[in-house]
């Protein structure tokens, strides 16, 4: 059965929809829902089944009555002009992008540094990279350790990133070059380094007309 397929579905769209138009996001509901952010997004995403005490305290949390939580038309959520803009980027594999906070932050964190073309690491638990494809001298350097792999941005065409419900794949240059996986369970933290934009030159003095002019120096 497809998650739109349902009966929660449009409980759990209204759900999503209040919490990004309040301004909100998973670690609040997490902390009203009394769990922690992981299981919160997976129960907000409908992957796990939420309890009734989840629901009572994410609709306290929303200002939402019990009545507004039944099964019936769903209230629509207030508009605000202060939200936050989704702008859509383009991606390596994709035309374009749309940030999700209920759904899976590594790769689309994944995908946002290659759209932005910018250098950047991620850190990995080397306990869940046995059968990964990187080189077992790196795992057994790093054991009981993160590893962390930093991604030029002037060779992101060469690490073919590759998507799927399990992780990502890339090719990735140790003492060779190797085609690795990585589940996404293994990240534990992304780091962006951004291009800096260049500051504005200084608008040219104005040409004198001719006229003796006085320039104080200090």
């Amino acid at each position: 059965m497809a998650d739109t397929d349902r009966p929660s579905a449009p409980l759990l769209k209204m759900l999503r929809d209040w919490i990004q138009k309040k301004r909100l996001n998973t670690a609040a509901a997490a902390n009203a829902m009394g769990v922690d952010r992981a299981r919160a997004r997976k129960v907000l995403a409908g992957n796990e089944a939420m309890t009734v005490d989840e629901l009572l305290a994410l609709g306290n949390l929303l200002e939402l009555s019990p009545e507004d939580l039944a099964l019936g038309p769903m209230p629509e959520a207030p508009p605000s002009s202060k939200m936050p803009r989704v702008v859509p980027m383009s991606a390596v594999e994709d035309d374009t992008i749309t940030l999700d906070p209920f759904g899976n932050h590594p790769e689309q964190l994944f995908r946002s540094a290659f759209a932005l073309g910018c250098d950047f690491m991620f850190i990995v638990a080397t306990d869940d990279l046995q059968d990964s494809g990187v080189p077992k001298a790196v795992l057994d350097q790093y054991k009981g350790r993160e590893l962390p792999i930093k991604l030029d941005a002037a060779y992101h065409v060469h690490n073919a990133p590759s998507y799927n419900e399990v992780g990502v794949s890339l090719a990735l240059s140790f003492d060779a070059l190797y085609d690795c996986s990585f589940p996404w369970s293994c990240f534990r933290q992304f780091i962006f380094f951004p291009v800096v934009p260049d500051e504005p030159e200084p608008e040219p003095e104005p040409e004198p007309d001719g006229r003796p002019t006085l320039r104080l120096i200090t």
